[in-house]
């Protein structure tokens, strides 16, 4: 797995000019000719400043200025305060400390309405997330502060979260996502002409571009990073640049130049305080030796990078070493201990992504875009009620040319409205298309999903299974034999079930066979296998005249109702069925569950009810949201026609 670490430099903006990178001895001379009450925010850059060097020697200056904030009642002060100290503890390794004043530091500021601190948080609280390996967590922290920043003028606030976007993207492995935001990020960073800034998101590009297969391109922009690294004296981007160098090698097959580069990666992370750049090291490292079969110091290197990733308590954050150490044991013979890593690999992968934080992302994603032009129309409209207010003021002060200038300023203001008005049925038509877009992306989303299931959970399965075979006929009749059998056929087992859960997931069996009624039959009957909920299904003689390719939406529509009742219903009886009324279909969904009701749905922004109602308008009918004493009664109505 990739580096995670973002320099926490591009989090701790005060103010807009803030000088952040000021060294400390011109600060501290700064100081002394300061009154107590305005030496907050540069004792805070003070302890930033020692952040990653020494704990000790940046809380005394943290701890300064929360004494000064509270005294003089800064609440500002007070607020930067408590995020500082988040990010101290977080470069001490202690995650606890650093969520608990991070969550203080928040709930301050939005007590004060600070709008811009709480983007600071919310960006800061991703990054806390995302080395939990909390990945949708994290996105929707990352995605409120990037609706804030939008709105603000610091060019570092936007390309710090349009960076820490396109990471998260890279590591769901979406690097189209990913290439968009990383872009977005250094075009900004290079009209700031920061070098730090500027070389952090070079090493972020050529990542993608590497999992892009465009490695002369990644090449060139490694080469790129080490030379501004190397010109600063910056440990951190020097050793990142040398890995991303030595993975292109890698991916070439040049493994012996690429073990030399990881080498010297290794020996300059060693140096560094923050533990995490070896710990990633230590597993690119590992990697390599187990595709060129040197098993036991696979094993070695992926058993101290998952010691590191343990004392820092972000093993979530290190599954590609847990895998390693998993594939090198077995190839070892020590099977036990092997497959008991490979099954800690395949909970700690499934507790990471599943498909409902797949739906999740493609929600926080519609839901930031939605939320944006709501807030786009709420300042237009402001800006109407405020020239409404003007013209008021305008009417009452010139008495003497009234008539002109009501005559002049109507005009003005029918031609600002018609305008607005134009402004806002462009964003209601994008809403729209961002809509449709969703169902799209939905989809995207759902192939990702499947790949990255047959990549991580069969495609492993079958390559452990693969080593258990291998071992076989070498000790005929043995205990180790047997062992050897057992678990590779408990392997193929395994990922038969794999194959056939995907395989459904994708498209019932009958749907493709027999159509809509059959498909539903069988939901019908999985569903009732459980003996948790009677689902009982009415659609007996129902004549489909609908188009095969068609009635994919509509069977995806039911689909979203019964998989929404049993994830968020709490239900114990479904209903569902179905008549023609005068060539239109009528099927009515009923459950026992807590119910919905129309305003609910109607201001929903999650990604299913838009693409039911995306796919319902593809088909050209509509869904109704009927008035029920308990539970849900939903009602879909679709012309019956070819």
């Amino acid at each position: 797995m990739k580096n995670l670490l973002i320099l926490f430099s591009f989090f701790v903006i005060f103010e807009i000019n803030a000088q952040v990178y000021l060294y400390p001895d011109s600060l501290r001379q700064a100081l002394g000719k300061l009154e107590e009450k305005d030496q907050v925010l540069d004792l805070l850059r003070i302890g930033f400043y020692y952040a990653q060097e020494n704990t000790d020697s940046a809380l005394h200056y943290v701890n300064k200025a929360e004494n000064f904030a509270i005294k003089y009642q800064d609440t500002l002060g007070e607020i930067i305060t408590y995020r500082i100290k988040g990010v101290v503890y977080y470069e001490s390794n202690r995650p606890d400390s650093t969520i608990w004043y991070y969550r203080k530091g928040r709930a301050l500021a939005e007590i004060a309405g600070e709008e811009l601190q709480l983007a600071h948080f919310d960006n800061n609280i991703g990054m806390y997330y995302w080395n939990k390996g909390l990945l949708t967590e994290a996105l929707e922290h990352f995605y409120k502060a990037k609706k804030s920043y939008d709105l603000e003028e610091s060019l570092y606030d936007k390309a710090m979260v349009s960076n820490n976007i396109g990471l998260i993207y890279q590591s769901l492995g979406d690097f189209d996502k990913a290439l968009t935001f990383g872009k977005e990020s250094h075009d900004l960073r290079r009209a700031i002409l920061d070098s730090i800034d500027i070389m952090t998101s070079l090493g972020n590009l050529s990542y993608i571009y590497t999992e892009l297969e465009e490695y002369e391109k990644s090449d060139s922009i490694l080469f790129e990073s080490l030379k501004i690294s190397e010109a600063l004296d910056y440990p951190i981007e020097e050793s990142k640049s040398y890995s991303g160098l030595a993975a292109n090698l890698e991916r070439r097959g040049n493994y012996s130049e690429a073990e030399n580069l990881y080498l010297e990666a290794i020996a300059i992370s060693k140096g560094l305080v923050n533990q995490s750049h070896l710990m990633n090291r230590y597993a690119e490292l590992a990697n390599l030796y187990l595709k060129t079969g040197r098993f036991e110091e696979a094993a070695r290197l992926a058993d101290l990078s998952l010691k590191i990733s343990d004392s820092l308590q972000i093993r979530s954050a290190n599954a590609s070493a847990l895998m390693t150490f998993a594939m090198s044991k077995i190839a070892l013979k020590d099977q036990e201990e092997g497959y008991k890593a490979l099954e800690d690999y395949n909970k700690l992968t499934d507790s990471l992504f599943n498909a409902q934080k797949a739906a999740s992302l493609s929600e926080m994603e519609v839901r930031y875009e939605t939320e944006k032009k709501e807030q786009l129309i709420a300042l237009q409209e402001a800006d109407i009620a405020q020239q409404r207010s003007i013209n008021r003021m305008q009417l009452f002060i010139s008495g003497g040319g009234f008539i002109l200038i009501s005559l002049v300023g109507g005009l003005w203001y029918n031609r600002s409205r018609y305008r607005k008005q134009l402004e806002i049925q462009n964003l209601i038509a994008i809403e729209e298309k961002n809509r449709l877009k969703a169902v799209i992306e939905a989809e995207e989303n759902e192939r990702s999903r499947i790949a990255r299931e047959l990549h991580d959970g069969l495609g492993q399965s079958l390559t452990a299974a693969k080593i258990f075979v291998g071992n076989l006929g070498k000790k005929p009749g043995s205990d180790e034999e047997q062992k050897s059998k057992e678990k590779s056929m408990g392997l193929l087992s395994q990922s038969i079930q794999e194959v056939r859960q995907i395989s459904h997931n994708l498209m019932p069996k009958k749907f493709e066979a027999q159509g809509l009624i059959q498909a539903l039959e069988e939901m019908e009957e999985l569903i009732n296998k459980t003996q948790k909920v009677d689902f009982q299904l009415h659609i007996a003689d129902l004549n489909i005249k609908i188009k095969k390719e068609n009635q994919v939406h509509l069977y995806r529509i039911i689909q979203e109702l019964v998989h929404n009742g049993l994830k968020h219903g709490d239900i114990s009886k479904i209903d569902l069925s179905a008549k023609e009324i005068e060539d239109t279909l009528s099927i009515n969904y009923r459950d026992d569950g807590i119910g919905l009701s129309e305003e609910k749905l109607a201001n929903s922004t999650g990604i299913g009810y838009q693409n039911m109602k995306t796919r319902a308008g593809i088909l050209g009918g509509s869904i109704q949201i009927n008035k029920a004493e308990h539970g849900a009664d939903i009602q879909i109505l679709i012309p019956n026609s070819p």
